[in-house]
């Protein structure tokens, strides 16, 4: 996978937690998964279409979820994922992958985005049919931990 192609995952990504949940995040070490990958308890999954094709699995924890959904709902305390809380995770993905959709067409690569779908269970494993997934980990300020796990081919 070509470095543009990730680059915009990142930047937006790292960008939108710090502005939405108002705490520090930093990009961990990028690595590459192999197919089928075991996922957190809560999936955020986005689909691509356009001048590339794939998708954008965001990963983390429950407690990472119920902190983010609380900076989303103006501090209202989450302890569990309802489906309130659930809708503002998913939301998070939308907002992210809108603007990576944006940071690519200025850039002149178009692509379109599917609705998110939030999965939220144990034991999940993700098979992303022999495309390279290359897993960006955003390290949060409060201990939490988002994998941005993307999965295209062009």
């Amino acid at each position: 996978m070509e470095v543009k192609y990730i680059n915009p995952f990142i930047n937006v990504s790292i960008n939108l937690v710090q502005q939405i949940c108002n705490v520090g995040a930093k990009r961990g070490q990028i690595f590459v998964k192999s197919s089928p990958f075991t996922a957190d308890n809560v999936v955020i999954i986005i689909g691509i279409a356009g001048d590339f094709r794939g998708q954008v699995f965001f990963t983390m924890d429950e407690k990472t979820a119920c902190q983010i959904a609380s900076a989303m709902m103006f501090g209202m305390e989450v302890q569990a994922l309802d489906e309130m809380s659930k809708s503002a995770i998913a939301e998070l993905g939308n907002m992210i992958m809108g603007n990576v959709s944006t940071e690519f067409y200025n850039e002149g690569i178009k692509i379109d985005i599917t609705p998110p779908t939030i999965l939220v269970g144990s034991n999940m494993n993700i098979s992303t049919k022999g495309i390279q997934t290359i897993c960006v980990p955003i390290e949060i300020e409060n201990g939490g931990r988002i994998e941005v796990d993307v999965a295209v081919a062009n």
